[in-house]
C-alpha cells in the first residue's frame, strides 16, 4: 500500500500547489525511443557562452544513483540495478545484508554466481581528452545501494540496513576488507533511502532521508530501541576515535522536509537541502526542526516548525542533487547559487540564495540547463575537480518506480549518462585540475596551500586529506596562519 499512498500523497499535493507561483517551463514528454547521447546532448539548451559535454554514457554508466570522486579525481558512481524493489535473494546470498553483530572489518565474501545486481564502479579519462575511456568495477553484490562517498583508505556506501565501508589496502582499486559502520536504516519507500554523503566542514559525514522511510540508526550490536529514530531531514555520524575500527557515533542535525536527495553546504558552512513534493529548497540548521510531508517530529515540544525559504514552485514534485556552486570557473554572477535537479521538470534549475535575518530567501533565476528530452533524469549535481557542474543523468523513460510499474517492462536496465556543463571558451578538454592529480601525495604545506583554492572542489578535499593524514600536528601552524590572516575570506577559513 505504501506506493500508492505516496502516490496519492504526491497527486493531492501537487493540485494543493497549483494556486502558488508556479513557474513552468516547456516540457517534453518521453518517447518510446530514448535519444542516443549524441542526440540528447543536441536537444539541450543552456545559457549563452556555456555548452554541454558527455563525460560517460552507456554501457559504460548504467542506473547512476550517487557520485563521488577520490583524491586522484576519478569519478565513483554506484549503480541501481536492484531499484525498486530489491533482490529478491535469500539472505544467505547478500553478501553484505543481514543483521551486523559488529563493527569490527571482516575479509571480502567469496561472491557465488547468484549475488544481489548493485555495484560500485569507477571511471576514469587516461587520456584527458574530457571522456571516460577507463571502467573499473570495485566492489559489487550490494542491494539497494544509493549513497558514496571516498575517505580512509577507501569508500563508504550506504546500503540498507547498512552504512559500509570498503578498505582497499594496497591501491588495486579492489577492497581488501569490509565493515557495517552504523545499522539500522530503513527501506519502506526505496524513493527515500539514504542518500547524498558529504564530508562536513567540521569532518562529520551528512546524509538525507525520506520521510517515508523509517529508521532506527545505531551502532552494530546495540537493540532497535536505543537506535535514532531518522524518517527526514539530515543526519551526521562521525568515529569516536582515531582507531581504525574505532566506533562511530551518529546524531540528526535537523528533522523535517520531505524527501531531501541533496545536500550541500555554503561558503559560510550554512547547509541546504532539496526536497520533493512539498516546497522544493530549504535551510537547515542545527537542531531545526521543520516543516514536513507528513508524520511528526521526534521532539514533541516543536510547536511551530520552520518553513522552507521559497515561495515559488517549477513544475511538480520531484528534485534531486543540489549545489551551491563554488567552483571558481563560471562567471562571478552564479557564485553561491544553488543549482538544483529537477526530475519531473528535466532540468536543472539556478536559484538565487540572498541573507534575510539568520536564515536567506530563495528566488528563481533561471532554468540553467533545460533537456528537452523526457528521458533526463538528473539524480545529481556536483561541482567536479575541474571547477564545473557535472550531473548525473539516471536516463529512464519514467520519473518513478509508480509510473514504471503500468509498463511491463518496468524501470530502464541499460541506461545512464554523466554530463559537465563547461564554458564554450574552454578549450582544454581535461576534468581534473592537473593530469596527474593527487592530493593524498601532496606535502602538508601544499594541502594547507590548497585550502585557497578558487575551486571548492580542491578546497574540500585537501580538507579531507589533512583530516586523513598520520601526521595531523604539522599541519596545526600553516592551518592557524591561515585561519589568523585578515586576508583571506569566509571559504578558505572554512
Amino acid at each position: 500500500m505504501r506506493p500508492l499512498l505516496s502516490l496519492s500523497l504526491c497527486l493531492l499535493t501537487i493540485n494543493l500547489l497549483a494556486a502558488g507561483k508556479e513557474l513552468e517551463g516547456e516540457r517534453a514528454a518521453a518517447t518510446s525511443v530514448c535519444p542516443t547521447p549524441e542526440e540528447a546532448r543536441a536537444k539541450m539548451s543552456v545559457p549563452e557562452g556555456y555548452e554541454v559535454r558527455c563525460f560517460a554514457h552507456e554501457p559504460m554508466v548504467q542506473n547512476p544513483v550517487a557520485m563521488t570522486w577520490d583524491h586522484r579525481g576519478r569519478l565513483w558512481i554506484v549503480e541501481a540495478y536492484e531499484y525498486p524493489e530489491g533482490t529478491p535473494l535469500p539472505e544467505d546470498q547478500r553478501p553484505f545484508g543481514g543483521e551486523a553483530k559488529d563493527d569490527k572489518y571482516h575479509t571480502m565474501p567469496k561472491l557465488g554466481d547468484k549475488i544481489p545486481r548493485d555495484r560500485v564502479i569507477i571511471l576514469e579519462d587516461t587520456n584527458n581528452d574530457g571522456e571516460a575511456d577507463k571502467r573499473t568495477v570495485f566492489v559489487e553484490g550490494l542491494n539497494l545501494a544509493s549513497a558514496i562517498i571516498c575517505g580512509d583508505g577507501g569508500i563508504y556506501v550506504g546500503q540498507q540496513p547498512h552504512l559500509l565501508h570498503f578498505r582497499d589496502d594496497d591501491g588495486d582499486d579492489k577492497p581488501d576488507a569490509w565493515r557495517v559502520i552504523l545499522t539500522g536504516f530503513g527501506r519502506e519507500d526505496t524513493h527515500e533511502l539514504v542518500n547524498s554523503f558529504t564530508w562536513g566542514p567540521d569532518g562529520w559525514l551528512y546524509m538525507t532521508h525520506g520521510v517515508f522511510t523509517n529508521s532506527k540508526v545505531r551502532r552494530p550490536g546495540q537493540p532497535e530501541k536505543e537506535g535514532f529514530k531518522f524518517d527526514a531531514g539530515i543526519g551526521r555520524a562521525r568515529p569516536t576515535s582515531r582507531e581504525k575500527e574505532g566506533a562511530w557515533e551518529f546524531e540528526v542535525f535537523a528533522d523535517g522536509t520531505s524527501n531531501p536527495w541533496g545536500c550541500d553546504y555554503d561558503a559560510a558552512g550554512n547547509f541546504f537541502v532539496s526536497a520533493c513534493v512539498i516546497d522544493h529548497f530549504f535551510h537547515m540548521a542545527p537542531g531545526g526542526i521543520y516543516t514536513r510531508q507528513g508524520g511528526a517530529p521526534e521532539n514533541p515540544y516543536a510547536y511551530e516548525l520552520l518553513p522552507s525559504i521559497v515561495k515559488h514552485k517549477h513544475f511538480r514534485a520531484a528534485y534531486a542533487g543540489i549545489q551551491i556552486y563554488q567552483g571558481g570557473r563560471y562567471p562571478a554572477d552564479t557564485h553561491g547559487h544553488a543549482f538544483i535537479g529537477n526530475i519531473h521538470d528535466n532540468a536543472i534549475h539556478e536559484e538565487v540564495l540572498t541573507p534575510v535575518g539568520a536564515t536567506f530567501k530563495c528566488e528563481p533565476r533561471r532554468d540553467f540547463l533545460r533537456a528537452n528530452n523526457g528521458w533526463f533524469r538528473p539524480v545529481s549535481t556536483q561541482t567536479g575537480p575541474d571547477g564545473f557542474l557535472w550531473i548525473m543523468d539516471w536516463c529512464d523513460k519514467y520519473p518513478c518506480y509508480q509510473n514504471a510499474k503500468a509498463n511491463p517492462e518496468g524501470v530502464d536496465r541499460e541506461r545512464g549518462r554523466i554530463w559537465r556543463v563547461v564554458l564554450q571558451d574552454d578549450k582544454s578538454k581535461t576534468t581534473r585540475d592537473h593530469t596527474d592529480l593527487n592530493l593524498m601525495k601532496l606535502p602538508t604545506d601544499d594541502l594547507v596551500d590548497t585550502l585557497e583554492h578558487s575551486n571548492s572542489w580542491m578546497r574540500r578535499m585537501a580538507r579531507r586529506a589533512l583530516v586523513e593524514k598520520s601526521d595531523q600536528e604539522d599541519a596545526v601552524a600553516p592551518i592557524a596562519t591561515l585561519a589568523n590572516s585578515a586576508a583571506n575570506n569566509a571559504s578558505s577559513r572554512l
